[in-house]
């Protein structure tokens, strides 16, 4: 699955040129998995060893399904690459793994490239485990790793069949999409199309959760609800944020950004900062060097992070958002696309330059009134499913 990042994650360094970070939920499943490992699927199938035996094993086999789910998230991340699509990173989470992308795909057939890259890894792991735990066992191999790589086999066969399904945010949404836009020639009204589908799929999921339940088939029910019940509102998530850039075609920076912003010198403190006039008429301001040159932005956000005893001691410059990972825009540049970059930044803003100099700020909040503006004069991109 690929989606927004992750707040509360661990980095855990890089792999392959891309950032990976693991949320704290991870531990967790971590946890219930070896537990469920050691107790019950491993001694079931593979008896007559010590209990400690069993809890390392378990151990073991959670690692390389964890393992697992990273080659699934990293084959999207290195198609991504491979079409110009920026990757922001990979992260390991309760449902799975994300690659976050910093863009869209430039086609149909790079985006089914993408998408379907994550399954035909895990089905491909599918493929080696079985390969693995048949050959263990024609070779007379210790019964238990037989069983955890027939585990494995079964699990990532799940997983890639799991992500398959037809809707949005699942990868078999992704899939749909791209033979919708190939279609169609309309990406958006494609998403929009992938997200009803992946609302249809939660249903589903959430129908024969509560049937699972009711009928005391496996308390798999609640998983299955729980996941449902994700599935749902990402993908009413992502059908709001195609029918955000629908509103916006046609828009360009210029006619929503706020002009002239108000910048404030890297050179003053932080207390000084405070008690300017410029404090609290935004929520960002553009940082300048002592040339007047733009060297970053810096938000109230931050400067609340820093200590009273250090306001005085500590200037703008210090503490603000450098320039490389401020997302910058032009006034002629299409708002749809802008807002897209904005949606998966953690600021939320970018600097507006025209001609080298610095012409305005845009934010989320603009872009959210804008939309609601073109939507009440029914401007726009009609999106129809």
């Amino acid at each position: 699955m690929r989606a927004s990042p992750l707040n509360d994650s661990i980095k855990l360094g890089r792999v392959a040129g891309f950032p990976l970070a693991m949320n704290w939920s991870v531990l967790v499943v971590a946890s219930l998995l070896t537990w469920s490992l050691a107790t019950t699927s491993l001694p079931h199938h593979a008896m007559g060893h010590a209990a400690l035996t069993y809890w390392l094993a378990g151990f073991a086999t959670a690692v390389v399904f964890f393992g697992s789910l990273l080659v699934h998230e990293l084959a999207h991340a290195l198609v991504a690459r491979r079409h110009g699509v920026q990757v922001k990173g990979l992260t390991l989470w309760l449902f799975g793994g994300m690659a976050t992308l910093g863009g869209e795909p430039p086609s149909p057939r790079a985006d089914f490239r993408i998408a379907a890259a994550g399954p035909a890894a895990s089905l491909g792991l599918a493929a080696v485990f079985e390969l693995t735990a048949v050959g263990l066992h024609r070779f007379g191999v210790g019964h238990l790793m037989v069983v955890a790589a027939a585990w494995l086999a079964g699990i990532n066969l799940m997983l890639g069949v799991f992500n398959l399904l037809p809707g949005a945010p699942l990868d078999g949404g992704r899939v749909l999409r791209a033979f919708l836009w190939r279609r169609h020639g309309d990406r958006l009204r494609a998403t929009v199309t992938a997200a009803k589908a992946g609302a249809v799929v939660a249903f589903l999921l959430i129908g024969l959760g509560v049937l699972e339940f009711f009928w005391g088939v496996s308390m798999s029910g609640f998983w299955l609800v729980f996941v449902g019940w994700f599935l749902l509102t990402a993908s009413r998530a992502e059908g709001a944020d195609a029918l955000l850039q629908g509103a916006l075609l046609g828009v360009a920076v210029a006619e929503v950004m706020s002009a002239p912003p108000v910048i404030v010198s890297g050179s003053m403190s932080v207390a000084e900062f405070i008690d300017s006039d410029a404090l609290g008429r935004h929520s960002a301001y553009p940082v300048v060097g002592p040339d007047g040159q733009v060297i970053g932005m810096i938000t109230l956000a931050q400067v609340r992070q820093i200590r009273r005893s250090d306001r005085s001691s500590t200037s703008l410059a210090d503490v603000a958002l450098p320039l490389s990972a401020v997302p910058i825009a032009s006034p002629d540049d299409s708002l749809a696309g802008v807002a897209e970059r904005l949606s998966t930044d953690e600021g939320g803003r970018a600097l507006v330059f025209d001609q080298g100099g610095l012409a305005g700020i845009l934010t989320m909040g603009d872009v959210l009134r804008s939309a609601e503006l073109c939507r009440a004069r029914g401007a726009g991109h009609h999106l129809v499913g």
